[in-house]
């Protein structure tokens, strides 16, 4: 057989000189010591693909390394200045403070980030300065020189960002008051006191400052000497709460996180009512929430899932926990048949053997799901004592609805379950499961990952995210109180993008009970704000919990241009499917459209001057390439 390797003319006329030796030489001979170099770029470069395009599908990637180099992608061709104030310096010398307790906490997000910034400490410099995001780190005291340059310097488009007390002394270190917070957007109402619960940072869900997180999710800010003070602005990013996400009744409107943008000509601004020692001890959230708020500074769109179909803000379910004083729940149906709602029944087994014809007419109607065989918590009981429970239950209900095999939903008596309980339940074919408020980190359902179970087979948690009958009752509240306290928490919810959930008892909806009586104003209240809320049953948020799990997105800024990829998973189309954009310009809504012939143009509405919803009606399995403009 002839060696590859030798020439023809060489084997026919004998003519070597005449060779190209180089040409002759194996490959990997001819390439010498570059082999090395090219084998670690082809074996990185698909790496980098794969985990960029799976970072973008909802992948948590460490925040060193590919993080980094991404976070550092999506700032390019702005600047990030972070002004080391001389007249703050001195102050905190002068009352035997050190300032860089403050600062260095940025260094370490910068850092941690990999990213390029530039510390300023001559405000003159920043004026010449090209424009960026100017961050201003409890910079207490600022002279008159320095609050001018940083107002001209957002007047020139430049975007800012304040934390805890900035500018409230004059450059000599004396009181000055609130104006200079004010003229950027927060008026400042008061401070949390150093007793209050409230001092957990509840993040609003598809924020353009902490969209990385879903609704509800906490933040302690842990009590340090400088208190947190209390905000209000054109828009809540997060909000001070107790550890059960409760504001205080006074302080709903307030805002630990506030942001504006006073024009399109102008910079934007946002403004933290906390100082850096707050976060450094637990940076991971804040660092994200820093992240998503110096995008939106730069005006950077952004593209995410929503949480709810359909362009909806949030979802709320409203359930009764049919117990004692079971045939309450035929005049609670009938409110809520009264606004074309469906609501879900979790009935204690035990008692609706005792009711046949109640729990039959509500089952024709409403959704019916179980509450246990007997009001006892399964928590902490041997598994084989929590397995018979379960076929009693589901024995007990089946004497009574002879179709109960498709009752799906399951709800814990007196909140108590554990880990065995989520995996009998699903082993059981149980599908969706009402939680404790406490049991997710947000306010939004969560995938519970077990071991060979199939996503369309996932148990979803639901947690409890309203103040109850029973929590109301120990507040002692009137009939008018009632009604408020229930449309408080709905509309924190729905201003938050949450789940609401809101559980009722039937033994406290007796005909002269104060929640019965509460309840028709409060369901007035909810028709007012409908079109923003999905009204839903407790399976339907399940099984949208479980669709959203097969969608897909990664995406990329071009320029002014916004590209997103979307990949459908399963085998079935899935409805409703919404994106949210986070718009680089105030009331400007994108242009969508796709770069594949054939392909259904989603719909476009704006949530708010800063959000804009991207709604999909129907979308088959498959892989989808979308761009979208922005025009000045």
């Amino acid at each position: 057989m002839k060696n590859p390797y030798i020439d023809d003319d060489r084997d026919r006329e004998g003519h070597e000189d005449h060779r190209d030796h180089n040409a002759l030489r194996p490959i990997f001979k001819r390439i010498g010591i570059y082999m090395p170099f090219l084998l670690i770029l082809g074996l990185l470069t698909p790496i980098l693909v794969f985990v960029s395009m799976m970072q973008g599908n909802g992948w948590k990637v460490p925040d060193l390394g590919v993080r980094g180099v991404f976070a550092r992608a999506t700032q390019t061709g702005k600047r990030v200045y972070v002004y080391v104030s001389p007249s703050t310096q001195a102050y905190f010398v002068k009352i035997g403070g050190n300032y860089e307790t403050l600062l260095v906490p940025w260094r370490n997000y910068f850092k941690d980030r990999g990213l390029d910034y530039t510390e300023l400490s001559d405000i003159k410099s920043l004026g010449e300065a090209a424009i960026g995001v100017l961050i201003l780190p409890s910079a207490l005291a600022l002279g008159d020189t320095e609050r001018d340059v940083i107002l001209g310097f957002r007047a020139k488009g430049g975007g800012i960002l304040t934390t805890w007390a900035t500018g409230t002394r004059n450059g000599s270190g004396e009181w000055a008051g609130w104006q200079f917070l004010e003229s950027l957007g927060a008026k400042v109402t008061g401070e949390v006191p150093p007793d209050s619960e409230a001092r957990h940072l509840t993040l609003t869900g598809e924020s353009p400052l902490s969209h990385q997180q879903p609704a509800g999710a906490r933040i302690w800010m842990g009590k340090t000497t400088e208190n947190l003070l209390r905000m209000t602005g054109e828009s809540v990013a997060g909000r001070f709460m107790t550890w059960p996400r409760i504001p205080d009744d006074e302080h709903r409107t307030e805002g630990g996180i506030v942001f504006s943008e006073t024009g399109s000509d102008q910079g934007r601004t946002a403004c933290f009512a906390f100082s850096e020692t707050s976060w450094e001890s637990r940076p991971v959230v804040p660092y994200q929430v820093i992240d998503d708020t110096l995008q939106w500074l730069q005006r950077l769109p952004v593209v995410v899932r929503a949480a709810w179909p359909d362009g909806k803000l949030a979802a709320q379910i409203i359930e009764m926990d049919t117990e004692q004083g079971f045939e309450n729940a035929t005049a609670f149906g009938a409110m809520m048949r009264s606004i074309s709602y469906k609501p879900t029944f979790y009935v204690l087994t035990s008692v609706a053997a005792q009711f046949p014809l109640v729990t039959q007419a509500l089952a024709r109607e409403f959704e019916i799901a179980y509450h246990g065989d007997v009001h006892v918590s399964f928590k902490d009981q041997p598994a084989n004592t929590q397995e018979q429970r379960l076929q009693n239950m589901m024995t007990e209900l089946h004497t009574v609805l002879p179709d109960a095999k498709n009752i799906t939903g399951f709800r814990a008596p007196t909140e108590g379950y554990d880990t065995i309980t989520e995996q009998l339940l699903q082993k059981r074919g149980i599908r969706h499961h009402a939680a404790d408020p406490s049991r997710l980190e947000g306010r939004t359902p969560a995938v519970v990952k077990m071991d060979d179970v199939l996503p369309d087979d996932a148990l979803i948690v639901l947690p409890r995210t309203q103040r109850d009958d029973i929590n109301l009752y120990w507040e002692k509240l009137d009939i008018p109180r009632t009604t408020k306290a229930l449309s408080d928490d709905f509309d924190l919810a729905v201003n938050t993008g949450s789940l609401g959930f809101l559980s009722v008892h039937s033994q406290n909806f007796g005909e002269a009970s104060v929640l019965r009586q509460a309840m028709p104003d409060f369901l007035a209240h909810v028709q007012e704000r409908r079109s923003q809320v999905w009204m839903a049953t407790s399976a339907q948020v399940a099984q949208w919990w479980r669709d959203r799990e097969r969608l897909r997105l990664s995406s990329f800024n071009v320029g002014r241009r916004l590209d997103f990829n979307l990949s459908v998973k399963g085998t079935q189309p899935l409805f409703g499917a919404t994106l949210v954009v986070m718009l680089p310009r105030k009331g400007q809504l994108p242009t969508v459209r796709s770069t594949k012939i054939g392909t259904m143009i989603p719909r476009v509405t704006k949530i708010d001057d800063y959000r804009a919803a991207v709604v999909f009606d129907s979308l088959k399995p498959g892989d989808y390439v979308f761009q979208a403009t922005f025009t000045e």
